[in-house]
């Protein structure tokens, strides 16, 4: 059965919190099989009952947008958390950098997904009414 994904700013807002997600930079949903790499981060991430779904990237009106492996991770931005804490070690050094090719670690601020949807309503409302009886 299809099944239909978030893109990543409706889950901010519906969280009402910054998120984060990370992308595969290698993913193709046709190929045979899926990216190694994003297998191993799966993998990792069940290991340590780390909730995580499937996402699309940042709404764009006007696109059809094609999945393309992001992965929405269920955990606060909080230093505090051992958890958070466990996800940033595995994922990146300690300058930042990320320890696996082609993997990218995103936060999405809440304020950034609050200014999309602004905007969002701002163009449809200055859009002129279509007139479906003519």
């Amino acid at each position: 059965m299809p099944q239909q994904l978030q893109h990543i700013d409706q889950i901010a807002r519906e969280k009402n919190r910054d998120v984060l997600f990370l992308h595969f930079e290698r993913y193709q949903e046709d190929q045979e099989g899926d990216d190694p790499i994003r297998e191993i981060v799966v993998a990792w991430l069940e290991d340590h009952g780390i909730p995580f779904e499937p996402c699309m990237g940042l709404e764009q009106e006007g696109f059809v947008d094609v999945y393309a492996g992001d992965l929405y991770i269920d955990l606060a931005v909080d230093e505090n958390d051992p958890i958070y804490q466990a996800l940033c070690e595995y994922l990146e050094d300690d300058e930042g950098n990320m320890r696996l090719d082609g993997v990218l670690f995103f936060v999405l601020a809440l304020e950034l997904a609050l200014e999309i949807e602004a905007e969002r309503q701002i163009q449809h409302d200055d859009e002129p009414p279509v007139n479906l009886l003519s």
